[in-house]
């Protein structure tokens, strides 16, 4: 993403964007959130995780008139803390398998933080 200013810029704006706004803070656990274009972004849990206990979510920000960036941002949710976790920015072409070596490095960092498996 270093060669990328313009998706860092989209992505840390929103980043700002959730510290400062309890909605967008609300709608980060809201799946399926904007996959309509209604909002600047889309929400989706990462299901194959989900089913074995993680608490992770990715985050996909759309672009007019009807693209997405090129990156997408993986977060984890702490119920116990009320504190979410950035765990990588990934490229969009990443297929989400379990056993990529960036998804073991997102695992690793989400046990590493202690996060909750339900």
């Amino acid at each position: 993403m270093q060669s990328d200013r313009f998706a860092a810029g989209k992505v840390v704006a929103l980043l700002q964007q959730a510290k400062a706004d309890p909605k967008v803070i609300d709608s980060l656990l809201e799946h399926g959130f904007g996959a309509d274009h209604a909002a600047a972004y889309h929400v989706s849990k990462w299901l194959e995780l989900f089913k074995i206990g993680y608490n992770i979510w990715r985050l996909k920000i759309w672009i007019e008139p009807k693209g997405s960036l090129r990156y997408r941002i993986v977060y984890a949710y702490e119920p116990k803390s009320l504190q979410y976790h950035v765990l990588a920015i990934v490229h969009r072409d990443f297929d989400y398998k379990t056993d990529h070596e960036i998804t073991k490095r997102i695992l690793k960092a989400y046990n590493d933080l202690g996060i909750t498996i339900h």
